[in-house]
Protein backbone atom coordinates (compact mmCIF):
# COMPACT_ATOMS: atom_id res chain seq x y z
CA UNK A 1 0.00 0.00 0.00
CA UNK A 2 2.87 2.36 0.73
CA UNK A 3 4.18 1.95 -2.82
CA UNK A 4 0.73 2.76 -4.18
CA UNK A 5 0.59 5.96 -2.10
CA UNK A 6 4.04 6.95 -3.42
CA UNK A 7 2.90 6.42 -7.02
CA UNK A 8 -0.26 8.39 -6.28
CA UNK A 9 1.89 11.25 -4.98
CA UNK A 10 4.10 11.13 -8.09
CA UNK A 11 1.06 11.31 -10.38
CA UNK A 12 -0.41 14.23 -8.40
CA UNK A 13 2.93 16.07 -8.63
CA UNK A 14 3.10 15.39 -12.37
CA UNK A 15 -0.38 16.86 -12.81
CA UNK A 16 0.65 19.93 -10.79
CA UNK A 17 3.86 20.36 -12.81
CA UNK A 18 2.03 20.00 -16.12
CA UNK A 19 -0.61 22.56 -15.14
CA UNK A 20 2.02 25.06 -13.99
CA UNK A 21 4.04 24.58 -17.17
CA UNK A 22 0.94 25.03 -19.36
CA UNK A 23 -0.06 28.18 -17.50
CA UNK A 24 3.42 29.71 -17.87
CA UNK A 25 3.61 28.82 -21.56
CA UNK A 26 0.24 30.36 -22.35
CA UNK A 27 0.69 33.42 -20.16
CA UNK A 28 -2.83 32.88 -18.85
CA UNK A 29 -3.83 31.45 -15.50
CA UNK A 30 -5.82 28.72 -17.25
CA UNK A 31 -8.23 26.43 -15.50
CA UNK A 32 -7.49 25.68 -11.89
CA UNK A 33 -7.73 22.14 -10.61
CA UNK A 34 -7.98 21.80 -6.87
CA UNK A 35 -5.60 19.51 -4.96
CA UNK A 36 -8.54 17.18 -4.29
CA UNK A 37 -9.32 16.99 -8.01
CA UNK A 38 -5.66 16.21 -8.73
CA UNK A 39 -5.80 13.31 -6.27
CA UNK A 40 -9.05 12.10 -7.87
CA UNK A 41 -7.38 12.15 -11.30
CA UNK A 42 -4.33 10.33 -9.93
CA UNK A 43 -6.55 7.68 -8.31
CA UNK A 44 -8.37 7.25 -11.62
CA UNK A 45 -5.04 6.69 -13.38
CA UNK A 46 -4.03 4.08 -10.79
CA UNK A 47 -7.40 2.36 -11.13
CA UNK A 48 -7.15 2.32 -14.92
CA UNK A 49 -3.64 0.85 -14.74
CA UNK A 50 -4.79 -1.75 -12.23
CA UNK A 51 -7.70 -2.75 -14.46
CA UNK A 52 -5.20 -3.33 -17.27
CA UNK A 53 -3.17 -5.66 -15.05
CA UNK A 54 -0.44 -3.30 -13.87
CA UNK A 55 0.64 -3.59 -10.26
CA UNK A 56 2.47 -1.01 -8.20
CA UNK A 57 5.54 -2.57 -6.65
CA UNK A 58 8.81 -1.07 -5.62
CA UNK A 59 11.86 -2.36 -7.41
CA UNK A 60 14.92 -2.93 -5.28
CA UNK A 61 17.12 0.13 -5.05
CA UNK A 62 20.24 -0.01 -7.15
CA UNK A 63 23.52 1.29 -5.81
CA UNK A 64 24.56 4.56 -7.39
Amino acid sequence: MKDQEMVLSIIVNAIQFTLQHAQKASGHPGSVISPEERVDIARAVLTALSEQGFQVTRAPSEPR
